[in-house]
C-alpha cells in the first residue's frame, strides 16, 4: 500500500503520451472535484509496472486512493489550512528536474510534453498544491497519535501464534569511520596548482578543455573537456551551482571551494533553469603522513574504548566521520522505529567477514577500507557488535522496537479509516460506470 502510494505520488508529467489515446469521461466525483478516467488509467499504467500487477482490483484502489485524496483537500480547504506558494514552486521545480533528467532535459521534456516549462508548471500548479494540502491534512488527523507500553502489549497480545512475523538471525552492528584530514599543505599546493591553471587560460588563451583533460580530478568530466552536460538547480554542490548560474558564456569563474576540493568553471549555454558548463577539478593530494595521522587518532580511540574511559557510542558520536551513523552512535541501519537490527542474511559480504569472529561486545581492529562514492576516499573503520539475536518468532523482549512500530502504524491506520469514515459523509460522492462496482467502494455515496 504505502509503495503505491509513492508511486501515484510521482505520476506527474509521466505517460504523457497514454492521455491522448484515452477517450475521457468522468468515473467520480467528490463535491465539486472530478476524477476522470484518465486519472485512473495513467496512474495504473505507472503503478502496473512499478508492481507487476494488472487487473481490475488495482484500478479500484487507485480509484479508493483518489477518492481520499480529493475528501482530505476539501476538508483542508474548510479548516484553511494554508499552503505555501514558495513550497509549491519548490516542489514544481524539483518535479520538473527530475523528469527533465528522465527524458535528457528540459528541451526534451517540452518537446515530449507539447508545452513550455513554464505551461507546464502552469499546468500542474494545482495539483501539486493539492497534493500539499493533503499532506498537510493527513499530518493533522495522526499527529496526536502515540503508543504507549500498554498499547504495544494489547497489540502483542492480539496477534495469533500463527501471524507472528518470523525474523532470521539479526545483529545489532555500529561503527566508527575515521577520514585522513587533507593537511594545510595539501590545500596550498591544491590552491596553487588551480590558480596557474587559471591564469593560463585567462591570460595566457589556453584552451580550458585541453587543461581539463591533463589535469582536472574529475575524470568522468575530464575525458569530455570538463563539460558537465545541461544541470538544473539543486543538482550541484550550492557553491558550484552559485557560481555555475552567475557566468555568462564563455567567461570562466573565480576559483571555488567546495568539499570536493578547488574549482574553475566556464559557462557553454543556459538554457530557462539549466546550465551547461565545463569545470577543472584539484583535490588536495592525502599524503602517507595524514593516512598515519588518522591511524593514530583511531588507534587512541579504540584504547580509550577498550579501557573504559570512553564507550563505543561516546566516541562514535564525537569523532567518527560518518555522517549517516554518527548521530546514532555508530549504529548501522537505526533509520527508525524498528530498523536498529539487521538480519544477518542481508549484511554484504564484507560486513560478514568483519564480524564473523567477533563476540558480542567486542570491537574489530581497525582497517583501511574504500569508502562507497565515486571519490573511492580510503579511511580507517571499526566495528563494534553490540547484540545478535538468533532466529525466532517476535516477541516482546527481543523486539519491542518492532513491535512499537507496528502499533503505532496501525493506530495510525485505524485513526485515519474513522476519519474518513465520519468526513465521507460530509460531501456528496457519485461512482460512476464499471467503477460503480469496486468492492469497497459501496460505503462512499451514489452509484450510477
Amino acid at each position: 500500500m504505502k509503495k503505491l502510494v509513492s508511486i501515484i505520488g510521482m505520476v506527474l508529467f509521466g505517460t504523457i503520451q497514454l492521455h491522448a489515446q484515452i477517450v475521457d469521461e468522468i468515473v467520480a466525483v467528490v463535491a465539486d472535484k472530478i476524477i476522470l478516467r484518465s486519472d485512473i488509467e495513467i496512474a495504473y499504467e505507472q503503478a502496473s509496472k512499478e508492481l507487476g500487477i494488472r487487473n481490475d482490483s488495482l484500478k479500484c484502489k487507485i480509484l479508493e486512493m483518489k477518492l481520499i485524496e480529493n475528501l482530505m483537500v476539501l476538508k483542508a480547504q474548510v479548516d484553511s489550512i494554508p499552503v505555501s506558494e514558495e513550497r509549491v514552486d519548490a516542489e514544481l521545480d524539483e518535479r520538473i528536474r527530475y523528469f527533465a533528467q528522465q527524458y535528457g532535459g528540459e528541451k526534451a521534456l517540452e518537446e515530449i510534453y507539447g508545452k513550455s516549462i513554464s505551461e507546464i508548471k502552469a499546468t500542474n500548479r494545482e495539483r501539486i498544491r493539492n497534493n500539499q494540502l493533503k499532506q498537510a491534512m493527513e499530518s493533522k488527523i495522526v499527529k496526536d497519535v502515540k503508543v504507549n507500553p500498554t498499547d504495544i502489549k494489547s497489540f502483542y497480545s492480539a496477534l495469533k501464534v500463527d501471524s507472528l512475523p518470523y525474523y532470521s538471525a539479526e545483529v545489532e552492528l555500529a561503527q566508527i569511520v575515521i577520514e585522513p584530514k587533507v593537511s594545510k599543505v595539501a590545500k596550498m599546493m591544491a590552491y596553487e596548482k588551480i590558480t596557474e591553471l587559471r591564469k593560463r587560460i585567462v591570460e595566457v588563451g589556453e584552451k580550458f578543455s585541453t587543461l581539463a583533460l591533463i589535469y582536472s580530478d574529475d575524470k568522468g568530466s575530464a575525458s569530455k573537456g570538463g563539460e558537465l552536460g545541461y544541470f538544473g538547480r539543486g543538482m550541484m554542490v550550492p557553491e558550484f551551482e552559485g557560481a555555475a548560474f552567475r557566468l555568462k558564456p564563455d567567461s570562466v569563474s573565480r576559483i571555488i571551494e567546495t568539499k570536493y576540493g578547488y574549482h574553475i568553471i566556464m559557462a557553454i549555454q543556459r538554457k530557462g533553469e539549466e546550465v551547461n558548463a565545463r569545470h577543472i577539478l584539484i583535490m588536495p593530494k592525502i599524503y602517507s603522513s595524514d593516512v598515519e595521522l588518522a591511524q593514530h587518532l583511531m588507534d587512541s580511540i579504540v584504547q580509550l574504548i577498550k579501557m573504559d574511559s570512553m564507550s563505543f557510542e561516546t566516541a562514535a558520536r564525537k569523532f567518527s566521520d560518518d555522517e549517516n551513523t554518527k548521530a546514532s552512535g555508530g549504529i548501522i541501519g537505526s533509520g527508525g522505529l524498528g530498523n536498529a537490527h539487521i538480519p544477518v542474511d542481508e549484511l554484504s559480504k564484507e560486513l560478514n567477514i568483519n564480524i564473523q569472529n567477533l563476540e558480542v561486545g567486542e570491537m574489530s581492529e581497525p582497517e583501511m577500507v574504500t569508502l562507497p562514492g565515486p571519490d573511492q576516499k580510503k579511511a580507517w573503520r571499526v566495528f563494534y557488535l553490540k547484540s545478535e539475536t538468533p532466529p525466532h518468532r517476535c516477541n516482546p523482549v527481543d523486539d519491542y522496537q518492532k513491535l512499537q512500530a507496528m502499533a503505532f502504524e496501525k493506530k495510525q491506520r485505524q485513526t485515519r479509516e474513522k476519519w474518513i469514515a465520519r468526513y465521507r459523509k460530509q460531501f456528496y460522492v457519485q461512482i460512476n460506470g464499471p467503477y460503480a462496482n469496486c468492492p469497497g467502494l459501496k460505503e462512499w455515496g451514489i452509484s450510477k
